[in-house]
Order: structure tokens, then C-alpha cells, then sequence
């Protein structure tokens, strides 16, 4: 067998680091195949909780909206004149003219006891 030169020596080596550095790729290359697919992953999760947080947001949008409907709702009804309002205000008007307990029961409709306390009130001292 005949010995080997120095350009055979070389040549052997580089195939050696070529198979070494072809093994090398391909190992990364399944590590970041591996990477990737982690990745995908967790991409899709947090792909599921902005479609649950934006979800969820939506919701509360509309449940402030309808709250914010019986809100105002509220106020109107509270800020308005209530026709109960007006026959205290026209009953106890009556009263310190001097009407009895019976005629504000008869021409505001109160209660007797409601009537007499009013009158009880606005009788002068």
C-alpha cells in the first residue's frame, strides 16, 4: 500500500470537517424546526387570549352602554316633576291658606294621617 501524501492528508481532513459541519447543520436545523413549532404554539395561544380579552372587552362595551342607558333613564325620572311632587306642593299651599285635613283629602286625594300632619305643620304656632 502506498503511503499517502500530504494532498491526501488535506483532502481526508476537509471531507471529515465537511461531514462534521454537515452534521452540525442538520442538527440545528432540527433544533430550530423544534423552536419553530414551540413557537407556533405559543403564538396560538396568545392568538386565543386576545380573541378572549377582545371578546370579553366587547362584552363589557355593551354592558356599560346599556348601563349607562339606565343611567340616564334615572336621572330623567329623578330630575322630572313627579305628580306626587305637585300634590304635596298645590296640598301644603292649601294647608297654610288654612284648608282642614278633610278638604286637603278631598281635593288632593292624600291619605287622612297625611293630611292632618301637613295641616299640623302648617298650622301657625
Amino acid at each position: 500500500m502506498a503511503s499517502w501524501s500530504l494532498l491526501h492528508w488535506l483532502l481526508a481532513g476537509n471531507m471529515g470537517l465537511l461531514v462534521l459541519v454537515g452534521l452540525v447543520l442538520c442538527g440545528l436545523h432540527r433544533q430550530q424546526q423544534r423552536d419553530f413549532k414551540a413557537l407556533d404554539g405559543r403564538i396560538a395561544a396568545l392568538d386565543g387570549n386576545h380573541q378572549a380579552i377582545s371578546r370579553s372587552a366587547i362584552g363589557m362595551g355593551r354592558r356599560v352602554k346599556e348601563l349607562e342607558g339606565r343611567l340616564q333613564k334615572v336621572q330623567k325620572s329623578a330630575l322630572a316633576p313627579q305628580a306626587d311632587d305637585r300634590i304635596y306642593h298645590q296640598a301644603s299651599r292649601l294647608a297654610g291658606m288654612g284648608a282642614s285635613a278633610a278638604e286637603l283629602v278631598e281635593n288632593c286625594g292624600m291619605a287622612r294621617g297625611e293630611a292632618e300632619l301637613l295641616v299640623s305643620l302648617k298650622r301657625p304656632h
